[in-house]
Formats: C-alpha cells, sequence, structure tokens
C-alpha cells in the first residue's frame, strides 16, 4: 500500500550535522535514489589543483554534443573556479579509492593542492587547464556552456558544460558491460535513508555499488534467432 507523504518537512527530523536539511532537501533522504559518484576537478585562481567530491550531476546529449550537468553550492571554491576558468574535468573514482575520495573533503582549503593532498595524483589534461586524476578510469575535460540558479534565490546552481575531451583506461574497454561495471567499482552515493513517518535514520551515509548487469531483451534475441 502506498502512503502519500507531503513535502513539507516534519517537526521530528532530526538533523545529525547543522544545517543539513536547509543544503538538501529531506526529501532525498526518504526517495533514496543512488547517483553515481564523481570528482569536479577545477583550477584555483592561485592554479592549485581543486577536487569537489559529487553525486549531484549527470552526463546528457546529442549528436557532437555530450555534455556534463553538474549542480553546485554558490559558496564552492568548484563554483568560482568554473566561473573564473570556465572549465572542469569530471573524474570517476573505484571504491577502492574511497578513503581518497573523502579525504577530499577533509583537504578543502583556498589555496593548497587537494588532489595530491587526499591521496590522488594529478594527470595534466589535454584540452582544457582544470586537472584530471590519474587513478580515476574516465576523466572528461568540459567547457562551460552555461549556468544559472536552480530557482530564484537559490544558492545551488546548474552548471553546464560539453565535452571536449575523453582519457577512458584501457582497462574498461571491454564490450561486455558486466565486466566493464566490475573492473570500474564505480560507487553510488546511497542517502542515509530515513523513514518517512518516524524521522527514524539508517545510518550516517552509505555507498552503493553495482553488482549486476542484466541483458533483458536476451530472451527475445534467442526467440528470433530460432524462427
Amino acid at each position: 500500500m502506498k502512503r502519500e507523504i507531503g513535502i513539507t518537512q516534519p517537526e521530528y527530523l532530526v538533523e545529525d550535522w547543522p544545517g543539513k536539511y536547509d543544503i538538501f532537501s529531506w526529501l532525498e533522504y526518504i526517495v533514496t535514489v543512488p547517483n553515481p559518484i564523481f570528482i569536479v576537478c577545477t583550477r584555483k585562481a592561485n592554479g592549485a589543483p581543486n577536487a569537489n567530491l559529487q553525486s549531484w550531476g549527470l552526463l546528457i546529449g546529442e549528436k557532437d554534443n555530450y555534455s556534463s550537468l553538474v549542480a553546485l553550492l554558490d559558496n564552492t571554491h568548484t563554483y568560482g573556479n568554473i566561473l573564473r576558468e570556465g572549465e572542469w574535468c569530471v573524474c570517476f573514482p573505484s571504491f577502492r579509492y574511497n578513503h581518497q575520495c573523502f579525504e577530499t573533503i577533509r583537504r578543502n582549503a583556498p589555496d593548497n593542492d587537494e588532489i595530491n593532498e587526499a591521496g590522488f595524483t594529478v594527470e595534466l589534461p589535454k584540452s582544457v587547464q582544470a586537472p584530471r586524476i590519474a587513478e580515476c578510469l574516465i576523466n572528461l575535460e568540459c567547457r562551460l556552456e552555461w549556468h544559472h540558479p536552480l530557482y530564484e534565490k537559490s544558492h545551488w546552481h546548474l552548471f553546464a558544460g560539453r565535452v571536449i575531451h575523453l582519457a577512458v583506461d584501457e582497462a574498461v574497454m571491454v564490450p561486455d558491460p558486466d565486466e566493464r561495471m566490475r573492473i570500474m567499482e564505480l560507487m553510488y552515493n546511497i542517502r542515509s535513508t530515513v523513514h518517512p513517518l518516524t524521522g527514524e535514520q539508517y545510518v550516517l551515509n552509505t555507498l552503493g555499488l553495482l553488482s549486476k548487469v542484466e541483458d533483458i531483451f536476451k530472451d527475445q534475441r534467442q526467440l528470433s534467432d530460432r524462427k
């Protein structure tokens, strides 16, 4: 049986860190739709590498226009870096580097090298100034096309950047998607699940891994082959 849930934040909802439900909608913890984790890399004003651990974005496009869409808070270094430089790199880390990923958050400072200090290795890009991460198996170099607030007076802004160069490790260049996902070990952000009617929370946060890729048309193709 479905329960109808309004969008008004209930009073019994408890924050486990100050401002949690101001920065993020409480509905994100109810819906719990996993988003892939990636790192947005930019260059600071002094040229130092900046790393922004992210899961609010997607890749979308059409012929000759494959684009990265990311959501950023207007008080972040990444927000200012992209407005100044007009470019960024999207790097997809594997689960084996989850410690380094979250270390980028703790290494957040105005002028330091967040990538190397977090335990990653800076990799030179081919067509932008924004750094890449050598340990990430897929790196997308992007150039800003447009940006605007999520809504009027919102602190969240959407940035769309055209992918102008792509670097992919040979290890993931396999046609079998199940094998490719096993090699990549992509992480998914699964929010600390909250019960919408009681406010009970599972844990502070969790990570997900894609465990199976299913060929849903396999039976249809086998049937067609027998005809």
